[in-house]
């Protein structure tokens, strides 16, 4: 398989999402943990030049669309060690952390990933809609209100779809 150049891969794999993301999500049962659709496109216009932590996005991308969430939560971990400060993939972790239902895992990486984001507002507020959900399915009302009204100050429309309605 020969890899795309950097920026036609993230091209693609946004153009994929958006796609996806134009799916209507089956309802949701908030009684506990479950599977969910997760997007690992890139909040980020800035893709990752190391070729090995591409190799790994696109795996881990595979992988939860395969619904193996542990397969990719492994990938990304791996591309993590490469690429320890990269804001993105620390947010790609807390979305499959969110799709597995470890509510306290989504909350801490979105916001370590919000500490690593720079100036890059549409990723924080994806980032705080994360954490809004999270806090959601945890019971924490005023939390997820708080995170929705962060996400909101930043003034970026998260650059992620929505999630099964939650906002």
């Amino acid at each position: 398989m020969k890899l795309l150049p950097g920026w036609r891969l993230w091209v693609l794999i946004s153009l994929g999402s958006i796609l996806l993301g134009c799916a209507v999500a089956p309802p949701v049962d908030e009684s506990g943990p479950q599977h969910q659709e997760t997007s690992l496109a890139p909040p980020s216009s800035a893709p990752p030049g190391n070729p090995a932590v591409i190799a790994l996005v696109e795996t881990a991308t595979s992988q939860q669309q395969a619904g193996h969430d542990e397969q990719a939560a492994a990938a990304l971990e791996r591309a993590l060690r490469l690429e320890p400060r990269n804001a993105m993939l620390w947010h790609h972790l807390a979305q499959v952390r969110l799709s597995q239902g470890q509510w306290r895992d989504a909350i801490d990486l979105a916001s370590k990933s919000n500490s690593l984001a720079g100036g890059e507002r549409g990723l924080q507020s994806s980032n705080w809609l994360v954490i809004a959900q999270a806090k959601q399915r945890q019971g924490d009302r005023e939390g997820a209100e708080a995170a929705r009204a962060r996400m909101e100050v930043g003034g970026a429309t998260p650059l992620m779809p929505l999630e099964n309605g939650v906002r």
